[in-house]
């Protein structure tokens, strides 16, 4: 076992392995980078020329513009929508630009309509992210700032976007929701505010309007034309002017983009004092190891063995590391430490081979690495309960490919250690954030604080993969199943007939595990370089600490 507070060791960075992983995860960085490089054109050359040609920025311009750096900008949700929308055209980032940004110093969460993207408009994806932005205000008490251009809702889609708990309409309440909390937001309606989207922009704290290019209102002159026959112009009904001086609907008319940012900005410069937890934090210190040698540790194939302890050692600040329970549930790895100086509660997969002492006489049982066996459920819930009660967040480092199965594993009661483990995370007050480094499937997903468990932040590596099970046990048993329903049918496949449906099962199930898949479905909040692991978590740490108040931790009944 390792002393206290010592974790990882020097890596072989001269072996030919080493640097055969390391030239593997390099090429999955660079195409995800061209792929997000790709992504941020939006609607293409054409369609930005024509918002500079009316007097607008752009809105990754508005962003840069407004933000106090824009490389401090954390962009999250950017492959929202990624080839899910080929029929329409696509919809690159879902048709909206959001994020974590400083605005004159506070940390703000910033959503800015994409006109590039089909004139702004909302399709159901783009109702998701928007409402994922949302959740992170409430959650996290950080201000919320709106850059409103957009045609309303997609109407193709209107029956996928209009009227369930998250769709559309859960936006509205939810600005309802942060006001009544008292989280600031602040909205620049800086083109089309439309039908029911006229709303966000109103429901704000304080609203600002662009002269000439914003306008708002529940119907267009050709709705209102059609409603009740009333001929009316676009400025007349719903212009700056109109609205600043006759309806009093906004509260600021400025002449330009950027006069809508700069009031935004001093709108922010005048709020109050910001109120924090005060989760504990001490001076930060660099991992005990580089992260660019993280490609190198990390093993080109989904299903290979390494150590989590490498991996964790070029994350976390050196000589921080307290493992808790180290000979037990070797499994998963639960420890204390500290990132970028706060202290954090870890829970990981590991992925290396481990042995389980059994007795005292024998070397006990082999256990293989990314599965929860039953002492490392029971451990991991434990360590989760410490956690909240000396209230500090939790890290997960998923690698998992789900729960221990079998005659051995169910006598033992896993699905009782398991139900522990998934109560303690269901019922955790305290902040949860998630890191997805390879696989994510089935009850392993959950158990290490998926999407459905209330993360703050989800990050992903280029590596990750989510589903319900590996890819190449769903293909056999989808296969199972086709072949029994054309057997049903009276038809027989050939040998090859068969390998050639497992081929097409494999195919279009692997295509479904993808980072990107994920993330287009915002199961993920953000892909990133493992590189920038720390950083990101360094920043929805400070993110957590905005909301100055913490739930009481009750667990309830617990399996025992």
């Amino acid at each position: 076992m390792s002393d206290s507070g010592t974790l990882g060791t020097e890596s072989p960075v001269e072996s030919a392995s080493f640097q055969e992983q390391a030239a593997h995860y390099e090429a999955l960085v660079e195409t995800m980078k061209e792929r997000a490089a790709e992504v941020r054109k939006g609607g293409g050359k054409e369609k930005l020329d024509r918002e500079h040609e009316r007097g607008k920025l752009t809105a990754r311009e508005r962003i840069e513009y407004l933000v106090d750096d824009p490389a401090a900008f954390g962009e999250l949700g950017l492959f929202a929508g990624y080839e899910m929308y080929e029929d329409e055209g696509g919809c690159p980032a879902g048709g909206t630009v959001m994020g974590l940004g400083p605005v004159s110093g506070q940390e703000c969460m910033i959503v800015a309509n994409d006109a590039t993207v089909k004139a702004g408009a909302w399709f159901p994806i783009t109702a998701k992210k928007n409402l994922r932005a949302q959740n992170i205000a409430l959650e996290n008490h950080v201000p919320i700032i709106y850059l409103v251009d957009s045609a309303g809702v997609y109407l193709p889609m209107q029956d996928e976007i209009f009227p369930d708990e998250d769709d559309f309409g859960r936006i509205f309440r939810n600005n309802a929701k942060l006001s009544s909390k008292g989280i600031p937001q602040i909205s620049a309606i800086m083109g089309s505010c439309v039908a029911g989207g006229a709303y966000l922009p109103i429901m704000s704290d304080e609203a600002i309007i662009v002269e000439d290019t914003g306008s708002v209102f529940l119907a267009g002159p050709y709705l209102v034309k059609a409603a009740i026959g009333e001929d009316v112009e676009k400025d007349e009904l719903g212009g700056a002017t109109t609205h600043s001086e006759i309806s009093g609907v906004v509260d600021h008319k400025v002449e330009d983009d950027e006069a809508a940012l700069d009031k935004i900005r001093s709108i922010v410069d005048h709020s109050g004092p910001v109120e924090r937890f005060g989760y504990a934090r001490k001076e930060p210190v660099e991992p005990a190891y580089p992260a660019d040698e993280l490609y190198g540790l990390f093993p080109a194939e989904g299903n290979a063995q390494y150590d989590m302890r490498e991996i964790l050692a070029r994350i976390v600040d050196a000589e921080s590391w307290t493992e808790y329970k180290e000979g037990y549930g070797r499994t998963l790895l639960t420890g204390y430490a500290r990132i970028d100086g706060w202290n954090v509660g870890v829970v990981a997969n590991q992925r290396a081979v481990v042995r389980n002492r059994t007795d005292l006489d024998s070397k006990g049982e082999i256990q293989v690495g990314g599965v929860i066996y039953a002492d490392a459920a029971d451990k991991a819930a434990r360590f989760i309960m410490n956690c909240n009660q000396k209230e500090i967040p939790i890290v997960f480092f998923q690698d998992v490919t789900g729960f221990m199965v079998g005659k051995r594993a169910e006598q033992g009661g896993i699905i009782k250690d398991g139900a522990k483990m998934v109560n303690a995370v269901s019922n955790s007050t305290v902040p949860k954030l998630t890191v997805v480094v390879g696989n994510s499937y089935g009850a392993g997903n959950y158990a290490m604080c998926g999407r459905a468990y209330d993360p703050r932040l989800v990050l992903a590596w280029p590596t990750a993969k989510i589903a319900v099970m590996g890819g190449t046990q769903a293909s056999k048993v989808l296969k199972q199943i086709k072949v029994r329903q054309l057997e049903k049918q009276g038809k027989e496949l050939s040998t090859e007939d068969e390998q050639e449906l497992l081929s097409k099962i494999q195919n279009r199930y692997e295509e479904q595990t993808t980072p990107y898949y994920a993330a287009a479905r915002l199961w993920v909040d953000a892909l990133i370089d493992p590189h920038d692991t720390r950083e990101w978590l360094a920043r929805g740490l400070d993110m957590v600490d905005h909301n100055p108040t913490l739930e009481r931790f009750n667990p309830g009944v617990i399996q025992t």
